[in-house]
C-alpha cells in the first residue's frame, strides 16, 4: 500500500472525531487515458486506524506522470481529493 503524508484534518466517525493525516492510494484503474483511485484517509495512531475511503479521478495530464516513481502522482491524487501532501516521499504500509 502506498502513502503521502498530508496536512492533518478532522473527520466525523462513529466514534468522534479523528483526525487523518495519510493518504492511501489501494489501487489506481487506469483507462488507458485518465485514471480512478481508490483511496483511504488514516490516523497517524500506532497500526493507523482507517477513517474514510473514497474514489478519486486523475486526468489524462496526470496519468502522464504516473511511471516507475509514483510520489509526484500520488501527491497530486490527494490534491485532487482536497487535501494538502506534507512530505515528498511515499512508503510502504
Amino acid at each position: 500500500m502506498n502513502t503521502v503524508a498530508i496536512q492533518p484534518i478532522s473527520i466525523w466517525t462513529p466514534t468522534g472525531i479523528q483526525v487523518a493525516n495519510t493518504f492511501e492510494v489501494r489501487y489506481v484503474n487506469f483507462n488507458g487515458v485518465t485514471a480512478v483511485a481508490d483511496c483511504h484517509l488514516w490516523t497517524a495512531a500506532e497500526g493507523g486506524v482507517e477513517l474514510q475511503s473514497s474514489l478519486v479521478n486523475a486526468t489524462e495530464e496526470q496519468c502522464a506522470d504516473w511511471g516507475t516513481d509514483n510520489v509526484p502522482f500520488y501527491r497530486e491524487l490527494a490534491e485532487n481529493a482536497g487535501l494538502t501532501p506534507v512530505v515528498a516521499n511515499v512508503k510502504k504500509r
